[in-house]
């Protein structure tokens, strides 16, 4: 195992990080959304998602004036270890919880995003 998939599991072993991880493999997400779900201030999930970007974990897609989060798709053995660990997390009622919530916020908020980013640009 290399350096960077070590780097991977330390990342992951962060809670508030594998929750974020775990809502995003359920429906790409706003900050305001993740910390909605997770109960901690947008600065505090920014810092997160900075460092699961710089890892290329995560990736975003702008929707201005936001941006969007997604899981980015990982080489090979990174890819098969976020897998197994987020697969591993899914039996837990708390990360259900947390998909679920991530989910709903997906559907209802992101049209609502994307029709007022539209009009704004108008």
């Amino acid at each position: 195992m290399g350096n960077i998939s070590a780097e991977l599991l330390v990342t992951l072993a962060e809670p508030t990080r594998l929750r974020i991880l775990n809502c995003l493999s359920t429906a790409p997400l706003f900050v305001s959304d993740l910390s909605a779900i997770c109960d901690l201030p947008d600065g505090t999930i920014v810092e997160h998602m900075d460092k699961l970007e710089s890892l290329g974990i995560v990736r975003t897609y702008p929707v201005l004036p936001y941006l969007i989060y997604t899981l980015a798709p990982l080489p090979g053995t990174r890819e098969r270890l976020l897998r197994s660990v987020l697969d591993a997390v899914r039996g837990d009622p708390a990360a259900q919880h947390d998909c679920a919530a991530a989910l709903d916020r997906s559907r209802s908020r992101f049209e609502t995003r994307v029709r007022g980013a539209v009009m704004n640009a108008s």
